[in-house]
């Protein structure tokens, strides 16, 4: 069992790298490097405005080391075959989920150390801490981290009349109470109480695995869901397969298809404009990265970086609105309509134009309320007006003929 988990641990690696290949091009590098300059930038200024003693500080680190104390799923990589296939060795999947724990110990492990170095200059300027009691914490946020990731393990094997052992109400209250002890008490003790339930899982889960059944369906369900939100992540950046979207009837948008003229040259453009608004593969693409670019540029400030992230997430969101072109390729009705290619081909490039101008106004609205000055906002609403232009008007019509010329 050990070799299959490790067999399956490499397809996945490798699957992982060919898309993180894509994912991380010089461009998208080149301005993650100006983002997390600016961020370090922008908190190392907030450091100099903080003093001893306030009130909040215990609050906020709480928040922030519970919620990164979550992060770090437990990675079984069970496929749906498995509940059949592998049922007669059910007793000898113990070795493979204990194998696979300890793998997703060490991404998981990782962050939390990654969070608590990024932490420390605020715990040191606004509570005084030493060195020695943000060591204390780091040591309580490792443990916590095992001991939600020993409950993952032991919410495996179904007992009966039981519920889940890693239910959210249990990670979040167990995780919100020793992080608590820590900032107000003692970060040692914490790390003592972690400790304890860490032990404690591990005597509960030897004691009972042996003699208990696994949730195949909980198991299988819970792994596709952590691949789902990694493929999503992805499909930001690239296509993926593996994301299929779905439609939903949203009659509150009915008022934006009303403004397309009820005219035979505009029947792709109410084709294209009802999948967008009906759909959730491409619109929810465009939402997530309005909504991620919108955030990111909230908390940014400066002459240039703002001006760059706008153009970025522009960018982004137009590349990734180019296959929608072939949305309807496959459905035999469409190739009977009565229009030109040409035609077909404009009313995309009115949809790509009317989705990049709102997307580059969002953005531009959260610029300036952040800067409040007028170089940064005249600079980004330019040069997001020529790259709407450019995309739109531009590039995405002279891609699609290349592309079908191409396919021709």
């Amino acid at each position: 069992m050990i070799e299959l988990f490790k067999d399956r641990r490499q397809r996945h690696l490798r699957e992982m790298a060919k898309y993180l290949r894509l994912v991380f091009n010089d461009f998208f590098v080149f301005a993650l490097l100006f983002f997390l300059g600016g961020l370090a930038y922008g908190y190392s200024n907030l450091l100099k405005t903080l003093t001893a003693g306030l009130w909040w500080a215990p609050l906020v680190a709480l928040i922030v080391l519970t919620v990164a104390v979550q992060f770090g799923r437990f990675a079984t990589l069970i496929e749906d075959a498995d509940r059949v296939f592998l049922l007669p060795k059910e007793r000898a999947m113990h070795a493979y989920l204990v194998t696979a724990r300890r793998y997703s110990l060490w991404l998981a492990q990782a962050t939390q150390i990654i969070v608590l170095f990024i932490m420390t200059p605020f715990l040191r300027v606004t509570l005084s801490w030493s060195l020695t009691a943000v060591l204390g914490l780091a040591i309580t946020q490792v443990l916590l981290k095992d001991t939600l990731l020993r409950l993952d393990l032991a919410s495996a094997y179904q007992v009966t009349g039981q519920r889940r052992m890693n239910h959210w109400t249990v990670k979040w209250g167990v995780s919100l109470i020793v992080l608590a002890v820590g900032l107000w008490l003692n970060p040692f003790g914490a790390a003592g109480l972690a400790l304890i339930a860490d032990v404690a899982v591990a005597v509960w889960l030897r004691q009972h695995w042996q003699v208990q059944q696994i949730r195949w369906r909980e198991q299988i369900t819970s792994e596709d869901n952590r691949m789902l939100g990694i493929y999503r992540f992805f499909n930001l950046f690239t296509d993926v397969p593996m994301v299929s979207g779905t439609i939903h009837r949203r009659h509150y948008l009915d008022g934006l298809l009303r403004r397309i003229p009820v005219q035979h040259d505009y029947a792709y453009l109410y084709l294209y404009s009802r999948g967008m608004l009906r759909g959730t593969e491409f619109s929810g693409l465009v939402v997530r990265l309005t909504v991620i670019g919108m955030l990111l540029l909230a908390f940014i400030q400066g002459q240039w970086l703002p001006v760059i992230l706008t153009a970025l997430f522009i960018y982004l969101i137009g590349f990734q609105l180019l296959p929608f072109f072939q949305q309807y390729d496959d459905i035999v009705f469409t190739h009977v309509y009565p229009l030109t290619w040409e035609q077909r081909l404009q009313s995309f490039v009115t949809l790509v134009t009317v989705i990049l101008s709102t997307t580059a106004i969002l953005l531009w609205l959260v610029v300036v309320a952040a800067n409040r000055q007028l170089m940064p906002a005249g600079v980004t609403l330019v040069v997001a007006a020529v790259e709407v232009w450019y995309l739109a008007r531009v590039y995405t019509p002279q891609r699609l003929k290349r592309a079908a010329k191409n396919k021709g």
